[in-house]
């Protein structure tokens, strides 16, 4: 598996390069022997109760009889025979799997704090973990995101493995169901708001809020919009995963939680006007947009006349019109202290900018 994500994954002949399946698949027997004695000492330890204990032997059985017949599809982007075995034993008994797995992840783990020589935990266990839909399996990956260890990069590791099995698999595999994502939405959301979380893993945390859907994905993503985080990127990446997440129905909470202060308005139209002028019904968001202009407060009402403007709403000019507010938006040209002072732009007041508009929706009818 690979730690990083590529926009298309790796070409074939990379995966075949990696995959040593044609080699190790001979082991198949040896595999699933060593994962059933697993199983059974995590069984009489009381790691597993009986009943999972016997259900993972049950599903290796199930495993080698389909050995046995020829029945399994081998699949290189699982690289070896036990990413193989572990890989169907999910599919076939689902969360019980992760729970073994959990304890094998945090042997390597627990070695690895008194070792001379670390272990690197494989992708092929990050994401077998994930895939296995167990909520505790997701909350341990999560764990691992959070964790301070030697190794610097299992923070990104854990989470690009929460983001295959969740988000996007490259098309490798089946998506899992966001079911064990929901439990864990305080922790996934934490990281997102961590400032000393990589960009890749709070971007993927973010992303995971995503795929929760909603109502449950509204209300942590909302959260963030208005989050004092050290990135003044941060709101949008926030605003626009939340008004995607929610919809119509985030409309005004996320444009009511974007913190006062200074803005481009090319980044403000990119990263939230335009999520909310392509919603639908045209109708139901020209209404909601208006109830933002009257809305207390510059941003709901700096929104709303962009969004208006942005949907040609020619019925608004009045509107539009109406506004006199004085109040300077601030950050309208971008960052100009490069510029010389006699050099810079203006920054128009909102009654300005909406009057503006207004002029150029009138010369549009």
């Amino acid at each position: 598996m690979w730690g990083g994500r590529f926009a298309g994954g790796p070409a074939a002949v990379m995966r075949e390069i990696n995959a040593s399946i044609a080699v190790d698949k001979r082991l198949w027997r040896e595999d699933i022997a060593a994962s059933k004695a697993h199983a059974a000492m995590l069984g009489q330890q009381g790691i597993l109760s009986s009943d999972e204990a016997a259900a993972i032997a049950a599903g290796l059985n199930r495993v080698a009889a389909e050995y046995a017949d020829g029945k399994l599809v081998e699949d290189p982007a699982l690289e070896d025979i036990h990413m193989h075995v572990e890989h169907r034993l999910t599919e076939l008994i689902g969360p019980v799997a992760g729970k073994k797995l959990v304890h094998v992840v945090d042997a390597s783990v627990t070695l690895n704090r008194t070792a001379e020589k670390k272990t690197r935990i494989g992708e092929e266990l990050l994401l077998a973990l994930a895939v296995s839909n167990n909520a505790d399996a997701v909350n341990y990956l999560l764990g691992l995101a959070k964790a301070k260890s030697d190794d610097k990069t299992l923070s990104t590791r854990a989470m690009s493995a929460l983001y295959k099995a969740y988000v996007d698999s490259q098309g490798l595999f089946d998506l899992v169901p966001a079911t064990s994502l929901v439990p864990n939405i305080n922790a996934i959301t934490a990281i997102a708001k961590d400032e000393n979380s990589t960009p890749d893993a709070a971007d993927d945390a973010v992303r995971l809020l995503r795929v929760v859907g909603p109502p449950a994905c509204v209300a942590p993503l909302v959260s963030m919009v208005g989050y004092p985080h050290t990135n003044p990127k941060f709101k949008y990446v926030a605003a626009d995963s939340a008004l995607k997440c929610g919809g119509l129905l985030a409309v005004k909470d996320v444009v009511k939680a974007l913190p006062d202060g200074p803005y481009e308005q090319a980044e403000l139209l990119g990263g939230v006007v335009v999520d909310i002028t392509v919603m639908t019904p045209r109708n139901q968001v020209v209404s909601t947009l208006r109830d933002l202009l009257d809305a207390p407060g510059r941003m709901p009402k700096w929104v709303a006349v962009e969004g208006l403007a942005a949907m040609k709403s020619t019925e608004d000019i009045p509107r539009l019109n109406a506004v006199k507010s004085g109040e300077r938006l601030l950050g309208y040209w971008g960052d100009q202290s490069d510029v010389p002072a006699k050099d810079r732009k203006p920054e128009p007041t909102l009654g300005q900018r909406a009057k503006e508009l207004a002029g150029k929706l009138a010369s549009t009818k």
